[in-house]
């Protein structure tokens, strides 16, 4: 019933603002092509704007979502609501003063959502004269960004970083042998081209907009994705299928198998770089733990599961929470899985614990742990003092409802074979608002695998017989989830059921005999 709480105050404010909304009046749009009329509303003093027409008006859509809408512009998405002042483009947050309206099925946005939405999607800048009654759309002005580049070779990979000195709107092309990447923003190239020492990538050079990254040969394929704070385009290259020259590439990795099922898997090894996580008795940190039993999971995943599996981190680097599932969503993975090792201040505690994402833990000790691993968020993008930042927490744990079930089935696996391994009665799996959950457009967990503070355990994890039982445990985990899931939704065959065959009749020349009960508790 708590959840509940979160939604159902947005009602009577929905209705309030039903009945305090004036009458539609009518208002002119003045775009570079000629002027629109769009009909306005005013509530509270507050100018709300027909959000259906101003978006058409610029060649954009509207359409109802859940409970509330999904504007689209230039392959743009953004979501708003009448239960929130915070409309939602990729994983960023839109503010405006107040929540839109709906009147009569149509909705009415302030004109803070314009002006966070339209300079991204059509870069055209919005100003309104409550005079004239007129909203002027002018374009955006663009300031060129500046640009660095770097190249490295990384488990097999050639990873391309491009950094650019603000976010920046882009398309990449595939050309024989070589990729292009288009800014339509005016860029400040570092150099006019540099040769790169890489098995895949051989020259890269910049001609007025455009990025060129010249590749070894034409089936070198690669994955786009791109990175917030700051804003980062990466592509991964490897061997593979060569796409048709002058294709166009998604921004974002496409799956390499288009049937429904569980094809990629994002691994995310907790903390790292200056962020070490719990420190043991002994010295072990929780960063070099994780690190180095997600190398063997992924390793382990990739060879019994046949599927792709990417970790969020290689080496011992920062990588903020929002990132890491901003690269899940980005490799489009269908699973999610943080690998931590705990921390209590109770001498002795010990076993697995398994989480998923809620916004009200399941219990104090639950929300004990969340708060300690959430702390390198705050600390790195001082979350406490931004309150946005918890609105933000909340519109995803809303949009987790949708592998809300996924994920529990996905942590009840995890912990089930953890228990069997560890010996240790069900700690259970439990909920809790960790900031590395948010942002999962997929089933996500997270594991807690032991208490490395405690100092056997920390023995444990430091050894590779235990990190073996683990990788293997976790292994079996997924499997069976993956095997569950593909069967609920037609893709695998459940396995058969084992067959019995009756015991042989005794025979005179071989009596049966008797085997001597076994003693109760052996």
């Amino acid at each position: 019933m708590k959840r509940l709480a979160v939604v159902i105050p947005a009602i009577p404010i929905l209705l309030a603002s039903l009945v305090l909304a004036q009458a539609a009046a009518p208002a002119t749009l003045r775009l570079p092509s000629g002027d629109k009329p769009i009909q306005t509303t005013q509530q509270g003093g507050v100018t709300f704007f027909a959000a259906d027409q101003v978006l058409a008006a610029v060649g954009g859509t509207i359409v109802p979502s859940g409970t509330g809408f999904k504007a689209t512009l230039n392959n743009n998405v953004a979501a708003f609501g009448a239960d929130s002042r915070f409309a939602v483009v990729r994983d960023e947050l839109i503010e405006m003063p107040v929540a839109p309206l709906i009147i009569d099925g149509r909705p009415y946005v302030p004109l803070q959502f314009f002006q966070g939405f339209l300079p991204r999607a059509a870069q055209l800048d919005l100003t309104w004269d409550p005079l004239t009654r007129v909203m002027q759309a002018r374009p955006a002005q663009q300031t060129a960004v500046g640009v660095q580049l770097s190249v490295a070779n990384v488990q097999g990979l050639s990873k391309v970083v491009i950094t650019l000195t603000a976010p920046a709107e882009y398309s990449i092309i595939k050309e024989p042998a070589a990729y292009v990447i288009r800014f339509r923003n005016p860029i400040r190239a570092p150099y006019v081209e540099q040769a790169h020492e890489d098995p895949y990538v051989t020259k890269t050079s910049f001609v007025g907009n455009d990025l060129r990254i010249q590749l070894s040969a034409p089936d070198v394929a690669g994955d786009a994705y791109r990175l917030d704070n700051p804003f980062r385009i990466v592509i991964d290259f490897r061997k593979g299928a060569a796409p048709a020259p002058g294709t166009p590439q998604p921004f974002i990795p496409s799956k390499p198998v288009e049937t429904p099922g569980i094809h990629t898997i994002v691994i995310d090894p907790g903390h790292g770089g200056k962020e070490v996580g719990a420190i043991g008795p002994g010295g072990l940190m929780e960063k070099e733990a994780t690190l180095s039993l997600c190398r063997k999971l992924a390793a382990a995943l990739e060879s019994k599961l046949k599927t792709r599996v990417v970790l969020t981190r290689t080496d011992d680097s920062v990588v903020p929470l929002d990132q890491r599932t901003s690269i899940a969503n980005q490799y489009k993975a269908d699973l999610f899985l943080s690998v931590h090792m705990n921390a209590a201040i109770v001498r002795g505690a010990h076993g697995a614990e398994t989480y998923f994402l809620s916004l009200e833990a399941s219990d104090e000790l639950a929300k004990k742990a969340a708060e300690t691993e959430n702390a390198a968020a705050r600390t790195a993008t001082a979350a406490a003092a931004n309150p946005s930042s918890d609105l933000k927490l909340i519109l995803w744990d809303l949009a987790q409802q949708e592998y809300l079930n996924e994920s529990s089935k996905l942590a009840t696996d995890i912990q089930e074979e953890m228990n069997r391994i560890t010996g240790v009665t069900n700690r259970g799996v439990k909920q809790a608002p960790f900031r590395v959950l948010v942002g999962a457009t997929m089933p996500a967990a997270l594991v807690e695998v032991a208490f490395i503070t405690n100092a056997e355990e920390e023995k444990k994890i430091n050894s590779e017989e235990f990190q073996k039982t683990v990788v293997d445990a976790l292994t079996t985990a997924v499997e069976r989830y993956k095997l569950d899931y593909e069967t609920r939704i037609g893709v695998a065959q459940p396995p058969a059921a084992p067959t019995t065959t009756a015991p042989a009749a005794p025979t005179a020349t071989a009596p049966a005999t008797t085997a001597p009960a076994k003693k109760a508790g052996t």
